[in-house]
């Protein structure tokens, strides 16, 4: 193992060498995934306009103070309207829930206070109130030019609503790479097979790494499949690299003899920077730039569940969760363990797994009674029940 990094490690350098691929311009009618690439100010202050709180009536602070109760109605405030202005300080206006407070007003009184009739309002039960105790004051959300979305922000269901509301119809965000997964094996059929023969199997990695990428915003992916045929494989490098921001392989990346792929990479100008961890499943793993293009290319074990684990802890970004094992786990060899997980979310708020360890890496089937993986520690073998660990969930 004298090669072999660290899980650690191989994501530290992931992280630094993964090239930028620049932004590019999402618009509101589109409602996209994406991540801010600059910041974003308040175009005016928030609220911007000393807003109505309550139903009721609007009226001078000082009037009510004097101790009138009764106040004649000089009419009736819509939200959207221009705020009116109180010309007689003995009268009131009725306001609306969302309606700018007229000039001159600084107490809203609520309709369950008040009887009105003969375009008259009576407080009848008063109550200790403060001035604009029922006003969203105008800027006490946000002043002009504050910055209120920083670089980086996903874009969310209410970080749209907060671009709308700020008159941001057109944002910069991070470019999404183009992307295609390529997977390598003779034994590869389509999926629409009907009959494959017993010795090969339906080609499935690429379609589950592409779901994941699709859920994160990857809206350029492609899919293709390649015979294990080294003059084929350069080709296809060629213009890939050209066409591409990020290629991910499935498969062909181990010490087989029909394990071409890190040698032509090599061969074709690919700067290496991972090649095995030490890690179970995905210990193959490889991960290398090509400058001349700046083209990302990632090496994934060809064994379906070492691809999604090795996708889901390198490339994928996403928020951290901790979840504790519901039962005890061993494993002995010094390496770390990614151990697929049923989850179960607790009245208490808490993330407990339940471990389904497949039989082997190869075991695809085994994935359907899982939400996800925990990553165990390579210096332990054996982890208790409740002992708490880094869960990745599979969405």
């Amino acid at each position: 193992m004298v090669n072999v990094i660290s899980v650690e490690t191989a994501a530290e350098i992931i992280a630094e060498k993964l090239p930028g691929w620049g932004t590019e311009t999402l618009s509101l009618p589109t409602l996209g995934g994406g991540i801010l690439a600059e910041p974003i100010r308040t175009d005016r202050p928030y609220p911007p306009v000393e807003r109505v709180m309550m139903d009721g009536i609007a009226l001078a602070w000082d009037t009510y103070q004097s101790g009138q109760r009764v106040f004649p109605v000089l009419g009736t405030v819509a939200p959207g309207e221009p705020p009116p202005s109180l010309t007689d300080t003995r009268c009131c206006f009725e306001v609306m829930t969302g309606a700018a407070l007229p000039l001159g007003c600084e107490l809203v009184i609520p309709y369950e206070n008040l009887e009105i009739k003969n375009a008259t309002a009576h407080v009848i039960r008063p109550e200790p109130w403060q001035p604009y105790q029922f006003v969203h004051r105008c800027g006490s959300d946000a002043p002009a030019g504050k910055i209120i979305l920083s670089a980086g922000a996903k874009l969310n269901s209410p970080v749209w609503g907060i671009l709308a509301s700020l008159g941001q119809i057109r944002v910069a965000v991070k470019r999404r790479p183009r992307t295609q997964i390529i997977a390598t094996g003779n034994e590869l059929v389509p999926p629409e097979e009907q009959a494959p023969q017993a010795y090969q199997l339906r080609l499935s990695n690429p379609y589950a790494l592409a779901a994941a990428l699709q859920r994160q915003g990857y809206n350029r992916v492609s899919i293709t499949h390649l015979r294990d045929e080294p003059r084929a494989l350069a080709d296809h490098y060629r213009q890939a690299s050209k066409d591409y921001d990020l290629l991910i392989y499935c498969g062909g990346v181990s010490k087989g003899k029909f394990d071409y792929l890190p040698q032509m990479w090599r061969e074709q100008g690919v700067q290496q920077y991972i090649h095995e961890v030490a890690q179970r499943p995905g210990k193959p793993f490889w991960f290398g730039i090509d400058h001349q293009h700046q083209t990302a290319v990632f090496g994934l074990p060809g064994n379906p569940l070492s691809s999604l684990i090795c996708l889901h802890r390198y490339l994928l970004d996403g928020p951290t969760f901790y979840a504790r094992l519901a039962s005890p786990f061993r494993f002995d060899q010094p390496l770390t363990y990614f151990l697929p997980v049923k989850l179960e979310v607790t009245t208490a708020a808490e993330l407990i797994v339940h471990p389904r360890p497949p039989q082997n890496s190869g075991d695809f089937l085994a994935l359907a009674e899982t939400d996800g993986f925990v990553e165990l520690p390579a210096e332990k073998s054996y982890f208790e029940a409740g002992e708490c660990y880094r869960y990745f969930p599979w969405s």
